[in-house]
């Protein structure tokens, strides 16, 4: 007897990669390197070690920016 067997599934295919000349703004660059800092640095990582220089600059830097584009929105 022979059964019936289920096709096998499709091959998975990626989506196109797009290239775009789009860049981030300056307080999304600001925020994507404190991230890629917090998240890749072993200091930032073990909550026991206090707290990294690097770490609290960058969160500056990108308080800075937000600051700065707050106002410009504002209007002030």
């Amino acid at each position: 007897m022979e059964e019936r067997r289920d096709q096998p599934p499709d091959a998975v295919t990626r989506p196109p990669v797009i290239v775009s000349g789009a860049r981030l703004s300056p307080l999304q660059q600001a925020w994507s390197r404190y991230v890629a800092h917090t998240t890749r640095c072993d200091h930032c990582r073990d909550v026991d070690r206090g707290r990294c220089e690097t770490s609290e600059r960058l969160y500056v830097e990108y308080q800075a920016h937000d600051e700065a584009a707050y106002r410009g929105v504002a209007g002030s």
